[in-house]
């Protein structure tokens, strides 16, 4: 029972789908039915009433309303209710005298009157049924027309037919035609007009004067029209007023009240229409309802376009000013000397003006940078490029402050070609042009690096030889005290050569890097003691750390040297003394944050930030430019190399991150230097072991392009116990290798060579025989490391130039390790 009983619900859930259409469309033909009945009644009770109005024969009228009823139910319900004109005409006939037969063919012509007059009106004319606009007032006269002649001719040919010889058929059939015409010039704009919602709420004041005016069309059309002298055409005004204050529809209001009015009296025998014959009263009064209503509807329409027109022009206008004034670029408008008649907000930014409002009446001219020429704004302009011109041009904000635009404007002339106004857009460039200052900045720092970093790479070598050859003179215990002392001098002036070619690696970012997870706070804690030995007691120095900073992944020692560098800058801008202070914070650079002065750029993320402030002199907008250049300086001759932030510079860019200054002269200066989070635990430092007194044994392939750099390597090596094999490029080691790979302990070798670079040789020799150990040799640049500042974790590497403890120290730890 269960079962059955769920089966039998899933059916009816089945089922309901249908029987909801079934019910729908059951609906829809109820309602269906019932509009084809409404019309056909109201269609019988216009007819009745149009009968009263019959002049020249029972059936015909001088205005037939059930036209007008007809032709407005296809327009707004659309053809499918053509049965009810059919049905209201064939009830309205026989009821009228006419017999079934002649009723039919008469309803069939009512009906295709109203079907042709719609079809024209909604296939040719666009009709609107609001009748706002004049093409539709003369297409609504246009298809009546037209249509009603069908009508006419159906109809009055079965009366002939069933009257017989003697009927008056061209009177009879003018006069049917006209009826119907009248008919749907009367009625048709009544109920279109009434169909469709207000365009306002009416006012009380609305209410009023269509009261008033209501009142006056009744009473002045009935003492017109029984008036002895003929003036029913002054009642025109009247009507026309209905029409301008209320549009179509008081236009057909007043037109229905006075044409019913008209032909009341007419009928009766009272009025300037009933003066002559039945036919030509019949025709005067048609014609008179003709002329008013075509009048006013027209008028009404007029009125409506124009009012369209206005409300389009205003919200053309209302939107062009909401485009100028949403704009985000400067739009202005000025008469021909220049003085501003329209400025909009984004104008007022560009030129930091509170509001556009300040701008009005203040000549553009005044906003030029360099203005030299007349008053006038574009003409100077306009060779460039006739009427239009873009062009960027410098201007000045209302602080004095310069600023570049990109100004497109045009000059607009009258029919005589004078110029009568100038209007143009105005784009802030301020920003574009700071960001191709940095990029030429960028480029000029690039070049200068370049040329540093492979000036210092060709010295070193030269400085390695003669730095060994020194060395191994002043070992020579036999020398004379003279040549040790001078001696001692060029290895004196090699030093000072090397840490300037260091200084210029630094800056070129080509110097080898040894990078460790730091904490800055442990490096400024370490500094101090040295900062407060090397600076006067009149310098305070004061260092501020966040607690919870984040480590970085930098050279350590490297750091050291960009805070001492910068400390040293501090204390020769403080000669009166004054405040050092080093300040450790987090920093989180956001995508929208991440603009630096003039238009330097950052990339967003975390970083660890040191600021490093002075109270000293301070520095100009030209020395700003130019601090980070090599050699540039600003102390006394003989007193400063230039070099000091250029290799501060070089050696942040090169750990990943950003150095800036903000400075004014008189203020002091502020640094400040982002370097990149990391999330690795800070690295313990363990002093290096050492090992340069170790008894020396092993065989080392020795692998240099400079013939001097590969001697005295050879010599010092030779000299320690090390048996020494040597090539001079890459191609030449990789062969000795492959014949005797098990021989070598230890392969040194360039990076920068002919035929094979250090790094494809030392790649191969490892592939060859993997426990193989490997020191490199670098003076580097840019393109030895291929685009690598840094070596990976446990390479091992020697500097040129370099001290004989030192290399043989480097080779002993990595022998034994």
């Amino acid at each position: 029972m269960q079962a059955s009983h769920a089966h039998t619900l899933v059916l009816d859930r089945s089922r309901r789908p249908a029987l909801d259409l079934i019910v729908r469309n059951q609906s829809r033909l109820l309602r269906y039915a019932a509009g084809i009945l409404l019309l056909a009644a109201s269609y019988v009770v216009a007819g009745r009433i149009g009968f009263t109005a019959s002049a020249i024969h029972p059936v015909v009228s001088s205005a037939w309303p059930p036209s007008g009823i007809a032709l407005a139910a296809l327009l707004l319900f659309g053809m499918r209710l053509w049965p009810g004109v059919a049905l209201g005409a064939f009830l309205v006939n026989i009821t009228g005298g006419i017999a079934p037969l002649e009723a039919a063919g008469i309803a069939v012509g009512n009906t295709l009157e109203a079907v042709v007059a719609t079809w024209l009106l909604t296939s040719f004319a666009g009709f609107r049924v609001s009748l706002e606009r004049r093409r539709d007032v003369f297409g609504l006269v246009l298809a009546a027309i037209v249509a009603a002649p069908v009508s006419a001719t159906i109809g009055v040919s079965v009366l002939a037919l069933s009257t017989g010889p003697g009927f008056p058929y061209g009177t009879t059939w003018l006069a049917w035609a006209s009826g119907d015409a009248i008919g749907i010039l009367l009625v048709t704009p009544l109920i279109l007009a009434w169909s469709i919602g207000a365009p306002r709420r009416p006012t009380v004041r609305d209410a009023l004067e269509a009261g008033v005016l209501a009142t006056l069309l009744i009473v002045f059309s009935v003492v017109l029209f029984q008036a002895p002298v003929s003036y029913v055409y002054t009642i025109f005004p009247a009507v026309m007023w209905a029409a301008l204050r209320f549009g179509p529809r008081g236009a057909a209001t007043a037109i229905f009240v006075v044409a019913a009015i008209a032909i009341g009296c007419t009928m009766q025998g009272i009025g300037p229409f009933t003066t002559s014959t039945v036919v030509n009263n019949l025709f005067r009064i048609q014609t008179y309802i003709g002329v008013l209503g075509l009048t006013a509807l027209t008028l009404a329409a007029v009125i409506a376009e124009r009012r369209a027109a206005e409300a389009a022009l205003q919200q053309s206008r209302q939107l062009h000013r909401d485009i100028v004034q949403h704009a985000s670029v400067g739009v202005y408008q000025t008469d021909p000397n220049g003085k501003i008649l329209l400025a909009n907000p984004a104008l007022a930014r560009i030129l930091g003006y509170d509001g556009q409002d300040e701008l009005v009446g203040r000549n553009l001219a005044d906003m030029y940078w360099d203005w030299t020429q007349p008053a006038a704004l574009v003409a100077p302009y306009e060779p460039l490029g006739g009427d239009q011109f873009g062009l960027e041009v410098q201007w000045k904000r209302r602080d004095g402050s310069p600023i570049w635009v990109d100004l497109h404007a045009r000059s607009v002339h009258d029919t005589a070609r004078r110029t009568t106004y100038f209007e143009g857009f105005v784009y802030d460039l301020t920003g574009r042009k700071h960001l191709e200052e940095q990029f030429q900045q960028s480029q000029k720092m690039e070049a200068i690096g370049r040329l540093a970093g492979g000036v210092a790479h060709d010295f070193n070598n030269l400085l390695t030889v003669i730095s060994s050859c020194t060395d191994f003179i002043l070992a020579d215990r036999s020398l004379s005290t003279a040549h040790r002392n001078d001696l001692t001098e060029v290895r004196k002036a090699t030093d000072k050569a090397t840490a300037l070619t260091r200084q210029l690696l630094a800056f070129g970012r080509t110097q080898v890097l040894r990078p460790s997870t730091i904490n800055l706070n442990d490096r400024l804690a370490d500094l101090l003691p040295m900062f407060k030995r090397l600076f006067e007691a009149t310098i305070d120095i004061r260092i501020e750390t966040a607690p919870d900073l984040w480590p970085v992944r930098a050279d350590s020692g490297q750091i050291e040297q960009v805070l001492l560098n910068l400390a040293i800058n501090a204390r020769d801008a403080m000669p009166e003394g004054g405040v050092l202070t080093f300040v450790s914070e987090n920093a989180v650079v956001r995508a929208e944050h991440a603009g630096l002065d003039r238009g330097r750029t950052m990339k967003p993320g975390d970083y660890a930030l040191l600021r490093v402030r002075d109270t000293g002199l301070g520095m100009d907008e030209d020395t700003q430019q130019r601090i980070f250049e090599p050699f540039f300086t600003t102390k006394e001759p003989g007193k400063g190399t230039g070099l000091g932030l250029a290799t501060a510079y070089g050696i942040v860019k090169q750990s990943g991150g950003y150095i800036r200054v903000l400075t004014t002269p008189g203020n002091g200066a502020e640094f400040l230097i982002y370097l990149p989070r990391t999330d690795a635990a800070p690295d313990r430092i363990v002093p290096p072991q050492n090992l340069s007194d170790r008894q020396a044994t092993g065989t080392i392939l020795l692998v240099d392009d400079e013939a001097g750099v590969r001697q005295v390597l050879q010599r010092i090596l030779t000299t320690a116990g090390y048996t020494v094999v040597t090539a001079e490029d890459g191609a030449e080691a990789l062969q000795l290798f492959v014949t005797r790979n098990h021989d070598f302990d230890l392969l040194i070798t360039d990076i920068v060579m002919p035929a094979m670079d250090g790094h494809e040789l030392a790649r191969q020799c490892s592939a060859l025989r993997d426990t193989l150990k490997v020191i490199f040799l670098s003076g580097y640049t840019r393109d030895s490391l291929q685009s690598q500042q840094t070596f990976q974790d446990g390479t091992e590497f020697i500097e040129k130039p370099f001290t004989r403890d030192a290399i043989l120290d480097r080779i002993a730890h990595v022998l034994v390790a």
